[in-house]
């Protein structure tokens, strides 16, 4: 009962104090289901306590819930459903030059460095098959080699050489089983840029995608 009670304090916490918003990263492991064993049923319970509290309309607007997952095909439909988790947006990897040199920007000055826009390449290597964490790594690698070339910023020939010799993850098959669950679980087709749109009518709507799904698990279980 301790775990169950220190959830209720939290929740407490949570409704007395709206508006605010919920952060729960890796939520297809954070949260469980109903189903899990080994526990006593703990985590059966504190899964249908939070599942509960998200599903109170009498906190809609007050407690607002963002999971952030990769791989949103294993959350429980009774997380995602509507009145609960109901907005689903895919997150892809960046494909636009422009937002790739955004990014290298904003996650050096994070890193607590300066990238200027003139030392940016013109042309980045390896686009759309950079992750976040690629391109946050990429800035790391070029931010220590300017620091042992003497710049306490980053300089255009350390990202060069950094980036030319950057080889991103070979993992096709999970990149692409991570791709077709976000197309498959969003919500609006807003959410979707072109190339994917093109992609869920290629392949012949989100049944065929669940397919290809269905596939690549049974592909990468067997390995």
């Amino acid at each position: 009962g301790e775990t169950e009670g220190n959830l209720e304090r939290v929740l407490g916490v949570l409704r007395s104090m709206g508006p605010v918003v919920v952060i729960v990263d890796e939520a297809d492991a954070m949260l469980g289901d109903r189903d899990q064993g080994g526990d006593s049923g703990v985590g059966a319970r504190t899964f249908g306590m939070i599942a509960a509290q998200m599903g109170d309309t009498a906190y809609r607007g007050r407690i607002i819930w963002m999971l952030l997952t990769a791989r949103p095909d294993l959350l429980p439909i009774d997380l995602k459903r509507q009145g609960r988790a109901e907005v689903h947006i895919p997150l892809f990897y960046p494909t636009d030059d422009a937002e790739i040199r955004t990014m290298l920007m904003v996650l050096a000055k994070k890193s607590g460095t300066r990238l200027a826009e003139a030392d940016l390449p013109a042309e980045i290597p390896h686009k759309g098959n950079l992750s976040g964490a690629d391109i946050e790594g990429i800035v790391g690698r070029a931010f220590r080699a300017s620091l042992l070339a003497g710049s306490r910023t980053i300089t255009r020939d350390s990202l060069t050489a950094v980036l030319a010799g950057f080889m991103p993850s070979t993992q096709t098959l999970e990149r692409e089983a991570q791709e077709l669950a976000a197309i498959i679980e969003c919500t609006d087709v807003e959410f979707l840029p072109p190339s994917k749109r093109d992609k869920l009518d290629k392949l012949g709507g989100r049944e065929k995608l669940q397919e290809r799904l269905t596939a690549i698990k049974q592909i990468l279980d067997g390995q």
